[in-house]
């Protein structure tokens, strides 16, 4: 009887392990769900958003470069950024199947066919009708269809996508929530094995604060993928200062005033014959001097800002008063640098020496800037006052 006992017993206990092991599986797999379903969706979307506002402000520049000057002169720009734009749009869409292809409820499927929709208009105002507008040079019905049209569009976007993501956090929670009461089940369940409920607790808490570090991972791994964006974008990568886009924006996008007795001195340096150093040292002695030239240009302009606008070109700008002594101390830096520029640099066991046109173009204030202050250092490069040592030119402009 004892062993007969002991027999049902025993199966009893195989039972209840062989229960135990399959809902712990089942709420591993459904805490899983919920983990990596939270991450990915909110990834996607927040790329999706941030692609977005990233194309959005392209769209706004080449419309501000069509309309705030020449189109010829500003063709090859306008070019680029319509590439971007389409680049943005073709990423948003790779995003947008990754998301289609999480498992979703009927409700976050329903929510998802409306933000599919919204997002085909938004795409289509974009790729037939303002970006059509842009190509024609019809820069002011592009802008009109903007304002009038793209807005009501994109804040309908935003709208379905909040709503989107509304419905999702409610799923996940709903989710959570069913794991939460399964588990503490599973540990009722358990009460009369406390050694196989001790281990199934230390597994749980074991999972649930990895799955906590996981999140925290997740989190930190899109902030640094944030930061890594925005040195993508403003940054250039060979030299580590601000790019052209940068420069783009900060005079491009809105119009920098000047105010009374202050001025802005912009400085542009063009390596001459940079292709030819490129040629007879190699393109690895070509970054290597850019780099070079950076560094020697932070050394000379302390409180300076500068831009890497081209190839072999940097615009310095220095803001300082509206005064003779600011002007003598331009004079003096620019001179220093042209002194430190045009020394021999030691690079791949090379001696590498460079020549440099360089153009002072002062703005005095009251006044505003904007993106034609690089056609007016390009012209100052060739038209400008010689300054007396010979080695720049100078104007001032209107």
């Amino acid at each position: 009887m004892e062993k007969k006992t002991n027999i049902i017993t025993n199966i009893v206990v195989v039972i209840f392990i062989v229960l135990g092991i399959v809902g712990i599986s089942f709420i591993i797999s459904e805490y899983s769900d919920v983990v990596e379903n939270d991450i990915a969706s909110r990834n996607y979307l927040q790329q999706d958003s941030i692609t977005r506002h990233e194309m959005e402000t392209d769209l706004c520049i080449a419309i501000n470069l069509g309309k705030n000057s020449s189109a010829s002169d500003n063709s090859e720009e306008i070019d680029e950024y319509i590439q971007k734009i389409n680049n943005s749009m073709n990423d948003c869409k790779e995003l947008m199947k990754k998301y289609e292809a999480i498992p979703k409820t009927a409700e976050e499927d329903k929510q998802y066919h409306l933000v599919k929709t919204a997002m085909n208009q938004y795409n289509e105002i974009i790729s037939n009708e303002i970006l059509t507008q842009i190509v024609d040079n019809h820069y002011e019905t592009a802008n009109t269809i903007y304002y009038d049209r793209f807005i009501n569009k994109r804040n309908g976007l935003d709208d379905s996508l909040n709503s989107l993501l509304y419905i999702t956090d409610e799923s996940i929670d709903s989710r959570y929530d069913k794991v939460v009461r399964n588990t503490k089940l599973l540990c009722v369940f358990f009460t009369l094995f406390g050694i196989i409920l001790l281990v199934i607790i230390n597994l749980l808490e074991s999972r649930r604060k990895k799955a906590v570090k996981n999140l925290e991972t997740a989190v930190d791994t899109n902030e640094k993928t944030q930061q890594s964006l925005n040195n993508a974008i403003f940054k250039d990568t060979v030299t580590d200062t601000y790019n052209r886009f940068s420069f783009v924006v900060e005079y491009g996008s809105n119009n920098v005033n000047v105010s009374s007795e202050e001025a802005y001195y912009f400085i542009m340096f063009d390596i001459k014959d940079f292709s030819g150093i490129n040629i007879r040292f190699g393109s690895d002695a070509g970054d290597k001097l850019l780099v070079a030239t950076v560094e020697k240009l932070k050394n000379v302009y302390d409180d300076a800002s500068i831009y890497r606008t081209g190839s072999d070109e940097f615009v310095v700008v220095v803001k300082a008063s509206d005064s003779v002594e600011s002007l003598e101390k331009i004079t003096k830096l620019t001179e220093r640098a042209y002194s430190s520029l045009t020394t021999d640099n030691s690079i791949n066991n090379c001696n590498v020496r460079a020549d440099y046109d360089i153009a002072v173009v002062k703005k005095s204030g009251p006044s505003v800037v904007d993106m034609g202050i690089h056609n007016v250092l390009k012209q100052t490069m060739t038209e400008g006052a010689s300054a007396a040592s010979g080695h720049w030119k100078y104007s001032e402009a209107n």
